[in-house]
């Protein structure tokens, strides 16, 4: 595949065919491909010694990928370029959008489009469907990844891409970077926290949170919105802020960036 590949790249840089023929040729041979393998993932439980997958870890270096929490999924399901292993009680899954082919991008219909390593990056979308109670880590380096129906812990590691996060239920753990991350959905246990060094972060608490937060900052920029309404109190001293009986706990920490928490 890899040599048929690089032939259709090089036929585009010769102009032998034109860049939307190119683009055509090598979709189909990654939909033959797709169709050949098995998209889908179990966790060797039934090996002596295994144990059952408890967490999901997505990491993504690059491109786009979407994570959905589906009731039917025993432990987690996964289509589209990645590779995955089991460690301990973690099912790893890493997006792979791209190969080993050489580097070439051509642009076509006005828009520009990038092949890099023989993929086009827009076009290498992983999507993981995972069984909505399981833990999740989603770890992105420069892609694009969304969350959506994930109720289990969820913990994000944002370096310099944007992360999306809605329906969640439970305790949140997110660090950014240089990243932006939003997030949308109801706390109303555990330990949660938000550290943000030079990104942007957004959380909006939906109705039926019950959450004491805490917010620092050193020169970064933090709002709680919302602390007027009737479910939320404000501290003494104006940094913490109770929405409900607080029977969760979110705490805010902003070094040089922006956080922005409110409450429906």
């Amino acid at each position: 595949m890899k040599d048929q590949q690089r032939e259709i790249l090089n036929q585009v840089a010769a102009g032998t065919i034109t860049p939307e023929e190119g683009a055509a040729r090598l979709e189909a041979l990654e939909t033959a491909a797709t169709a050949n393998a098995d998209p889908a993932i179990t966790p060797p439980s039934a090996l002596p010694g295994s144990s059952a997958t408890r967490q999901v870890k997505v990491v993504s270096q690059i491109g786009t990928a979407e994570i959905v929490g589906d009731p039917s999924v025993a432990y987690v399901i996964a289509g589209g370029p990645h590779r995955a292993r089991q460690e301990g009680e973690t099912m790893v899954i890493d997006h792979l959008p791209l190969d080993e082919a050489g580097n070439f991008s051509f642009g076509h219909g006005g828009e520009r489009r990038f092949v890099i390593n023989g993929f086009d990056i827009q076009r290498r979308k992983l999507t993981v469907r995972m069984n909505p109670d399981l833990a999740l880590i989603a770890s992105v380096q420069a892609g694009n990844v969304r969350v959506d129906g994930v109720h289990g812990p969820i913990t994000g590691e944002v370096q310099a891409g944007n992360c999306k996060i809605l329906d969640f239920r439970g305790p949140l753990d997110l660090v950014v970077q240089a990243g932006n991350v939003s997030a949308s959905g109801r706390l109303d246990r555990g330990a949660s926290r938000v550290r943000c060094e030079m990104g942007s972060v957004k959380v909006n608490l939906e109705q039926g949170s019950s959450v004491r937060i805490t917010a620092r900052t050193t020169l970064g920029k933090v709002g709680i919105e919302g602390a007027g309404s009737e479910r939320a109190r404000v501290g003494q001293s104006g940094n913490d802020v109770t929405i409900g009986s607080g029977a969760a706990t979110l705490d805010v920490e902003c070094t040089m960036g922006n956080v922005k928490v409110t409450a429906d």
